[in-house]
């Protein structure tokens, strides 16, 4: 199952299974088990038995129908258990068996009596409390006739051994009451137990499904804020590139390039003017504020240093422009760590951020001294901030350091996938 082990070993667990997919095969294999100690040594008194034989075969037919009952005890417990508890009743109801040796004895003490007890386990821990609570008073009721038949031993020709005769009555009837009783829990007990891990296995599963459908909704809810931010940049550059064209037909009035530079100005306003309409959908709230990059840095360190938190900025290498979309995306990689420091690391937390401007990329290195986000799949944050790098190209790194503190190192490529670079 997910998230709860049936078994500590992996073979078992194989058993468990097994045995779950095969009850009517394995019960009828635990069948056979038990007539070779209890089955072979009742058929042998039987057989020895100067009884009857319309009497020894009433009982011989008692004790296969209770070994019968083995096979479909899983599958059909409440009547393998009815027809278990006739088949007692009828050895019960039986006058005693006689050996050549001149004893008698019931036939209800032949060994095969047992398989009952294992009956009652099985009903108990297959049926409802009601059905169950039905059958414990069928073998309660069982045990009172038993107690009837053995009550004196005189009358059926047995003997109370070496005790006396209270101390027979007393030993009978705490040793079968104490047994039904006891065989009888320990069914319910495993009902319980089966109940209980079955509920744990729905939890994990749906536990496991509603983190599923986070790190979705997460990775959906990222993708659209990533798109209505692309579109801000792209019409930023529509609107660039209008005023760039309106700026050539007016320096050159008249002239063939005066045409070109007009029907450029009028192919980016109609984009620009698409572009702000499929941004407005876009927008829950129908804004159109500017996005913040690396340069709105300083306002976001104040903002995290209000809550506590102690921010200590380094920056290695020489700056350099970034290109719109990257820009973005580094800005929100270092909100979104500096958040997540502020959540999982605590107020009173000590956080190092570095730029490093390298040849090939700017590396973000997030580091606290805080426990980190607990273990296991990765939250919401961390699963928007792969998804933004990687439309930019960028890649993410995060775990916990040795001995203690959270490390976040994003790498950004200072051309970004999504557009193209200037020159093209």
């Amino acid at each position: 199952m997910v998230g709860v082990k049936e078994s500590s070993f992996p073979a078992g667990a194989a058993v468990d299974s097994f045995l779950h997919r095969h009850q009517l095969g394995a019960d009828a294999v635990l069948a056979v088990l038990l007539v070779l100690p209890l089955g072979l040594v009742s058929l042998s008194l039987l057989r020895a038995s100067d009884s009857p034989v319309s009497l020894r075969l009433l009982a011989g037919l008692g004790l296969l129908v209770l070994h019968g009952c083995v096979v479909p005890r899983r599958v059909r417990p409440a009547a393998a258990y009815g027809l278990a508890a006739a088949a007692m009743l009828l050895l019960v109801a039986l006058p005693p068996l006689h050996d050549p040796g001149g004893a008698y004895y019931p036939a209800v003490l032949l060994p095969s009596s047992l398989v009952f007890g294992l009956l009652i386990y099985t009903a108990a821990g297959r049926l409802g409390l009601t059905p169950g609570l039905v059958c414990l008073g069928v073998a309660l009721a069982g045990v009172v006739l038993v107690l009837a038949r053995l009550w004196n031993p005189a009358a059926w020709g047995g003997s109370s051994g070496s005790f006396g005769l209270t101390g027979w009555r007393i030993g009978l009837s705490v040793g079968l009451v104490a047994a039904a009783a006891c065989l009888w829990s320990l069914g319910r007990l495993s009902r319980i137990r089966v109940l209980f891990l079955a509920e744990l296995k729905a939890k994990a599963e749906r536990a496991e499904a509603d983190r599923a459908r986070e790190r979705s909704e997460a990775a959906r809810a990222e993708r659209d804020r990533i798109s209505r931010e692309m579109h801000d940049v792209v019409s930023h550059s529509l609107a660039v590139m209008v005023s760039q064209a309106e700026g050539g037909r007016l320096s050159y009035p008249g002239s063939p390039q005066a045409e070109v530079f007009a029907t450029v100005a009028g192919v980016g306003r109609d984009a620009l003017r698409d572009m702000r309409g499929l941004l407005g959908v876009l927008r829950a709230d129908g804004g159109t504020a500017p996005q913040p990059g690396l340069d709105d840095l300083p306002d976001l360190l104040d903002q995290v240093r209000g809550t506590g938190v102690r921010v200590d900025v380094r920056e290695d290498g020489r700056s350099r422009p970034l290109r719109p979309a990257v820009d973005l995306t580094a800005y929100r990689v270092i909100q979104e760590g500096l958040t997540n420091v502020i959540k999982h690391a605590g107020a009173t937390a000590a956080a190092d951020l570095a730029l490093a401007w390298r040849p090939d990329g700017l590396l973000i290195t997030i580091t606290d001294d805080g426990a980190g986000p607990p273990a296991g799949e990765p939250g919401a944050g961390l699963t928007g901030m792969r998804e933004r790098l990687g439309m930019v190209g960028g890649t993410l790194e995060a775990g916990r350091r040795p001995g203690s503190g959270y490390a976040l190192s994003a790498c950004l490529p200072y051309e970004s996938r999504s557009l193209p670079s200037s020159g093209s």
